[in-house]
């Protein structure tokens, strides 16, 4: 019988998607395992067309927090009881193994909760765990800014006992049709270009006057270019900004999706676009496993090395300034509009100022980024990580 194993995913949009990588490498190193996923009920969506998931198991946040902070005040019976029953609605039986990859205490009980045994983040059990020495690692990262040139998607593999996957496995998106005015989008000849107007954390989000600088220029450079606005419906208002901005002979060439699109047909319009330009946010890395070319602007505390675009070809301008090396949020006072423009249009691309320019590799260690001008050599330094921490396959 083949063992049944579970993922357990819990963290937003882009971390989801950057476990395609340990999802892949799962399933070379364990051919007849049926990997199972648990995320946020609200992103089951986009789990269902991961490639290598067998089922998707959503998870209640919301409920779970209101039980816990009943609990807080006065543990009951019933509420062991309504706990218990919770949990045999979302498994039948126990799994062999849980890979946990979110150091979260939720995450860490429902490993624990829902399979025989746990591995990933932590090496403990659920009360008195202990954290394993890759999420140790990945911890002190995120707490020092040390030095590093491990990709989050591969320190996944890490905690999971499995090498970085041979090579990149893109999502197959079934298809999905958009709502009708917004079907024709990617229809017409020349570049389509998401931009991503806005992003969950609020340091990371670009002002709309950059973006509305950057589509007027391309669109301008770009012979019978096209521009696709993305967004939530949170972001509607930027968008309105945005458009707002622009000449009116421009704005026949902008379509607006923002709040408009369900995750399946976002996933969908992204397919539609040639490039995709945005910060370190869910629908930039959402694209780039849908295997769609995007150009990052990484700010405030996204690090390039950390968390770029997961494969080959993709580019990542770096802001550079004080704070960065300290885990200070760096908060650009310019843009790379004529600079990423450049890239857009196969232009010589000229350095800009606070900015350093990056394009993504990969080998058998993993995801790496060498900066533009330079060879494409690998930093020794991740050979040395993984020799360090990598433990014996599961």
């Amino acid at each position: 019988m083949a063992k049944r194993a579970l993922l357990i995913q819990l963290a937003r949009l882009g971390d989801l998607v950057q476990t395609v990588p340990v999802i892949t490498a799962l399933k070379e190193t364990h051919e007849d395992w049926i990997l199972d996923l648990l995320c946020p009920a609200h992103l089951e969506g986009i789990g269902l067309i991961l490639p290598g998931i067998g089922a998707v198991v959503p998870w209640d946040g919301a409920a779970w927090n209101q039980r816990a902070r009943v609990v807080e005040n006065d543990l009951l019976p019933d509420h062991v009881v309504e706990a218990d029953a919770a949990l045999r609605t979302i498994v039948d039986e126990p799994y062999e193994c849980a890979f946990v990859l979110n150091q979260h205490p939720r995450a860490i009980l429902a490993g624990a909760l829902l399979a025989r045994k746990s591995l990933g983040a932590v090496s403990g059990g659920p009360v008195d765990h202990r954290l394993s020495p890759w999420a140790t690692y990945v911890r002190a990262v995120a707490n020092d800014r040390r030095e590093n040139r491990i990709h989050l998607a591969d320190a996944f593999c890490g905690m999971c006992g499995v090498p970085p996957p041979k090579d990149v496995v893109q999502i197959q998106m079934p298809s999905v049709r958009l709502p009708q005015e917004l079907d024709p989008i990617g229809e017409s000849s020349g570049p389509w270009i998401g931009v991503l107007v806005g992003a969950a954390a609020s340091e990371r989000v670009v002002p709309v006057t950059a973006w509305a600088e950057f589509i007027a220029g391309c669109l301008d450079a770009l012979h019978g270019s096209r521009v696709v606005l993305i967004g939530s419906r949170q972001e509607q208002e930027r968008a309105g900004w945005i458009l707002t901005s622009l000449p009116s002979s421009l704005l026949g060439r902008v379509w607006d999706t923002t709040g408009r699109l369900s995750l399946t047909e976002l996933a969908q319009a992204l397919t539609r676009c040639q490039v995709v330009v945005g910060s370190d946010t869910g629908p930039l890395h959402l694209a780039v496993a849908l295997g769609t070319k995007v150009i990052g602007w990484y700010f405030a505390r996204a690090r390039v090395h950390e968390t770029g675009p997961y494969g080959r070809s993709h580019w990542v301008w770096q802001a550079e300034g004080v704070g960065g090396e300290t885990g200070e949020a760096i908060t650009p006072h310019c843009w790379p509009i004529e600079e990423t423009i450049g890239l857009l249009s196969n232009s010589q691309v000229v350095a800009a100022q606070d900015w350093s320019l990056w394009s993504s590799h990969r080998d058998r260690w993993g995801a790496y980024y060498v900066q533009a001008g330079h060879e494409p050599v690998a930093p020794l330094q991740r050979e040395q990580v993984w020799n360090e921490l990598h433990s014996t396959a599961v």
